[in-house]
């Protein structure tokens, strides 16, 4: 029976399963929900689900996808089911581990808001397509360059869990504060093109809607990373 206590300790993080089935860290998302992950596995593999997630909401938002708008709805559906794993299996030891428990014990429950507001953009695509909803290039452009930020983002915060290192995780609290600039800056502009008449009231709700997912999903990234920044040894 596997120790559930939270360690971040980076031999602990794939289970021997997942070594012998030589699954490759990008190809985690592919694995089923169990019972039997760890709290490390279950995170590394909820991530890889939402970094998954992100790969195809562009996809689906850009070219109108169905294949890749099921598959994400797929994979929601598994990161919505391994929280609520992870969560009643938790054996954190406050105790124990008061300042490691404090730092991760609601990362699952982050994590299934990040898949929700994935799910928010993926209903936009879902939208856009059912309404045959023009988009013009540019904000096809502007969209698909914020998703492609997001999935960088969350890649790092796997790369954190897997193995702490404070400068990526200063990177990551960096880039997430410059995501948010350059969506607020976006909305801006936006609302002025919307003012100006030159893109369609119905893309500019897709479109802004987007943008607040957006930096919802930015603000959980951030404090997930700014919780593990929390709990390493201090820089001599």
């Amino acid at each position: 029976m596997k120790d559930k206590r939270v360690f971040f300790n980076p031999v602990r993080m794939l289970s021997p399963k997942l070594d012998s089935e030589s699954l490759k860290l990008e190809e985690l998302y592919q694995h089923p929900v169990s019972e039997t992950l760890t709290l490390e596995e279950g995170l590394l593999i909820m991530l890889s689900k939402l970094v998954e997630m992100a790969r195809l909401v562009k996809i689906g938002f850009m070219s109108d996808c169905p294949d890749e708008i099921k598959n994400c709805e797929v994979l929601a559906d598994e990161v919505h089911q391994q929280e609520k794993v992870l969560t009643g299996n938790l054996a954190c030891t406050i105790t124990d581990y008061p300042e490691m428990c404090r730092a991760v014990i609601l990362f699952p429950g982050e994590l299934e808001r990040i898949g929700d507001f994935l799910e928010g953009i993926l209903n936009c695509c879902k939208i856009k397509t059912r309404d045959s909803i023009p988009m013009s290039d540019k904000n096809l452009q502007e969209v698909g360059d914020v998703l492609e930020t997001v999935q960088k983002l969350l890649k790092d915060l796997r790369d954190i869990i897997i193995a702490p290192n404070k400068h990526l995780i200063r990177h990551v609290i960096e880039q997430s504060n410059a995501l948010d600039q350059k969506c607020q800056e976006m909305q801006l502009v936006h609302i002025d093109r919307l003012l100006e008449g030159s893109t369609a009231p119905k893309a500019s709700s897709l479109y802004l809607d987007i943008l607040e997912s957006i930096q919802s999903i930015k603000r959980h990234i951030r404090e997930m990373a700014k919780s593990i920044q929390s709990i390493l040894p201090e820089e001599e």
